[in-house]
This record gives C-alpha cells, structure tokens and sequence, in this order.
C-alpha cells in the first residue's frame, strides 16, 4: 500500500470480508475511495489489481 493508513484500511478490509462482516467491508470500501489517490491510482483499484481480483 501506498501510506500507512491504506494498509490499515486493506488489512481491516480482508478481516471483515474472512468474518462474513458484510457491513464493515463496504465501511472499508467507501474510506478507500474516499481516501486520496497515489500515483494517479484510486487506492481500491490499485490494491485489486495486485491482488488478482476483479469487478464484484
């Protein structure tokens, strides 16, 4: 990740999605969009790409 605060809302983002907790996914999802861009990358967009995943 980009910056410390990306890395602690991917990892909280993982968790969430491992415990079936629908409702803190999206809550991590809206901050990573709502948290700036690096290098001209949205952030969520970035860490899919990295992570192989794809459109939900």
């Amino acid at each position: 990740m980009s910056c410390a605060k990306c890395a602690e809302l991917e990892r909280e983002l993982t968790a969430a999605e491992r415990a079936g907790d629908r409702t803190r996914a999206v809550d991590c999802r809206v901050l990573l969009r709502r948290h700036p861009q690096h290098d001209g990358v949205p952030v969520e967009a970035g860490a899919r790409a990295r992570k192989g995943g794809g459109a939900e």
